[in-house]
């Protein structure tokens, strides 16, 4: 389907640059409130002292849970992004902002002292999720709609990026009646289904609800226009669950910053260019999250045989910072895993036959080598092949295999090794 994407922003002028001030400190303090008023958290009882204690003692590693430091600081990041993003600046603008509202966050806002991989996820990982939901959100307004459609149009752009729709309502914006400035196609897949994982020693298998959702934003195609950060990116987002415990979360997004074509035979399209990706993973072999940069290449071919074309992607990154769960860390840290940097790729492949069926199989590959933690080396893998056909109206099912392996090699430890297998089936929905 086409979403209407307003992304066309005026040149910030003047006071212009303090918006994205306003909008950090204000999302700061949101989030102190619910830290020290409804949640009671520690580190959220602030004053002077605690300030000036920040600044004297200087950074460090902490030890918060790796949910919080993998996925809450990325997230609370991505709020930065969005907040300057939505006053009219580009992605790169953006970017500043996003490094200032982790630092005011370390500095002034906890008890604790400022934290090293908080300010590194906090700030790679919210460029990269921060540009995304401004984006996703944007999908969803249509300047010249008016009435219900307007209504539902501003709350669904209001619930995939708060900040942007609190700021759309200020401005006046979401009751503004204006001319569409551009689309993007951007395909839409949900999927609900079982999943069945199997341990290494096969002794039994664990059923689950799986929910999951991808989405592929823009074209990759280089047809001569020209092409800004995040132009194209894919997404995908899941939960395994079974009652009183998630067996699996997965969130994985890749998005290209510019793009160049290169020959790959007529009738092909084939680019290659800079990228940056964030992922959280957490299993039932590990739990890694990663925030990282490196080489995208993507190529569509034309098979010439029944309408069949193959899509492939090489995505090779080095990562700036990542977290890897190990059993042996926390008696040494107080926290559950090792935080580390190290490289990540991705080789897939995807045979599509439209109306027919779709079969795509993928292999991503982590490295990390412990920077803070067990001194270890990690390696983990995703590897899957999943079948899909459609039925009607964009109504599918689908069957695959997932393999989730790891191996923790120490110097001063046992070595860690295991893996298990997801059989899958889903119900899909292709908007």
């Amino acid at each position: 389907m086409d979403l209407s994407q307003p992304l066309a922003m005026e040149k910030p002028e003047g006071w212009d640059y303090l918006k994205p001030v306003g909008n950090l400190l204000a999302l700061n303090l949101i989030y102190w409130a619910g830290s020290r008023y409804v949640l009671n958290n520690d580190y959220s009882y602030i004053g002077p002292q605690s300030i000036i204690n920040n600044f004297e003692q200087g950074f460090v590693w902490d030890s918060d849970e790796f949910g919080v430091n993998q996925f809450g600081h990325p997230y609370q990041g991505a709020g930065y992004q969005t907040g300057a993003r939505a006053v009219g600046f580009g992605f790169w603008g953006a970017i500043p902002y996003t490094v200032l509202g982790s630092l005011q966050w370390e500095f002034f806002m906890e008890n604790t002292p400022p934290s090293y991989n908080d300010l590194v996820t906090t700030s790679v990982g919210g460029v990269v999720l921060g540009e995304v939901l401004f984006r996703l959100s944007s999908a969803f307004l249509d300047p010249s709609s008016r009435g219900f459609e307007r209504v539902a149009r501003e709350g669904g752009s209001l619930v995939i990026s708060p900040i942007y729709g609190i700021a759309r309502l200020v401005s006046g914006d979401a009751a503004r009646l204006g001319e569409m400035e551009g689309t993007q196609p951007v395909s839409i897949k949900f999927g609900v289904g079982f999943n069945d994982f199997n341990s290494s020693d096969l002794s039994g298998g664990v059923l689950n609800l799986g929910l999951d959702v991808g989405i592929i934003y823009g074209d990759f195609v280089d047809d001569g226009r020209p092409f800004a950060p995040f132009d194209w990116f894919a997404m995908r987002g899941g939960v395994n669950y079974r009652p009183s415990d998630f067996q699996a979360a997965d969130f994985d997004l890749s998005g290209l910053l510019a793009r160049w074509g290169f020959g790959c035979g007529s009738g092909n399209d084939c680019v290659w260019g800079p990228a940056m990706h964030y992922d959280y993973h957490q299993t039932p072999a590990f739990e890694v999250g990663t925030s990282s940069a490196g080489i995208l290449a993507l190529g569509r071919f034309d098979l010439g045989v029944g309408g069949l074309k193959l899509y492939a992607g090489l995505d090779l990154e080095v990562i700036a910072l990542g977290g890897f769960d190990s059993p042996y860390v926390e008696s040494a840290t107080g926290r559950a895993y090792n935080l580390g940097s190290g490289g990540f790729g991705r080789a897939a492949l995807v045979l599509d036959r439209p109306g027919w069926f779709q079969l795509r199989g993928y292999s991503s590959r982590y490295y990390v080598r412990t920077v803070k933690g067990v001194t270890s080396h990690d390696w983990a893998g995703i590897t899957g092949a999943k079948l899909e056909v459609p039925i009607h109206w964009g109504l599918g099912v689908s069957v695959g295999l997932v393999l989730y392996d790891r191996l923790g090699v120490s110097e001063d430890y046992p070595r860690v090794e295991s893996w298990n297998v997801a059989q899958e089936l889903r119900l899909y929905w292709k908007l």
